[in-house]
């Protein structure tokens, strides 16, 4: 569906007025539309079928680099016609929604109790035992946490692990490996997250979130200058 206003003079703030009802304009058109306030708009051009170019041109199919709002008007320095597209499509790729985030740090999180619950169970030492209780309570706390401030669907852990012998046979390099890639995983997550947080109450949890995991990666750091037999 297209529409257009043409009346050869059309004061500024009725363009303007008739703009903010199509869409709402981005910043960086803000200063581009702004800069017409003291020249003669001739012409406004509005399409939902499809596209204008820069040069005005007006395309069936909707592309990057094509707008669905056009300007025409006389430069007053110049006095030549010129146009102005605004509402163009962006050719960045699409954000990823933050419910998809939340969910994907959710599994994460699982995985990471799944794994951290076997080496609790294999380790021999009782400093062991602390250090993988602690993290287990850590994502338990973390899984709680998430599931009060979102709605989060049940999520299955996972449970076709290593086996216990299996686990215990991997040894040391294989635990504080995987530990590092948990915790690292995690913090990524967790960054990528929290800036899209608007509450910042809810933020705030998050950032406390990732100070522990940042912490308990530290704790695999440390393991790799000490003999670890679970």
């Amino acid at each position: 569906m297209n529409s257009t206003l043409n009346r050869g003079s059309i004061p500024f703030n009725e363009a303007l007025n008739k703009i903010n009802q199509k869409h709402q304009i981005k910043t960086n058109e803000q200063l581009s539309l702004m800069q017409l306030q003291n020249a003669q708009i001739k012409r406004l051009a509005f399409t939902t079928d499809g596209g204008f170019c820069d040069s005005g041109n007006f395309y069936k199919e909707l592309g990057e680099g094509l707008g669905t709002i056009k300007i025409s008007y006389q430069d007053i320095e110049t006095s030549k016609e010129k146009v102005l597209i605004l509402n163009k499509m962006e050719s960045k790729e699409e954000e990823i929604p933050l419910d998809f985030k939340i969910n994907a740090l959710y599994q994460k999180i699982e995985d990471a109790f799944c794994f951290y619950s076997q080496a609790l169970d294999e380790s021999k030492k009782l400093y062991f035992k602390n250090i993988f209780k602690n993290l287990c309570f850590h994502k338990q706390a973390y899984v709680t946490g998430l599931k009060a401030q979102y709605k989060l669907a049940n999520y299955r852990r996972k449970q076709n692990g290593l086996k216990c012998a299996e686990l215990q046979a991997k040894g040391k390099s294989y635990i504080i490996k995987r530990g590092l890639e948990l915790q690292t995983e995690l913090a990524s997550l967790y960054e990528d997250v929290i800036p899209n947080i608007k509450d910042s109450q809810d933020r705030h949890t998050l950032e406390s979130h990732l100070k522990y995991v940042i912490a308990d990666k530290r704790i695999f750091s440390q393991l790799q200058n000490d003999r670890f037999m679970i």
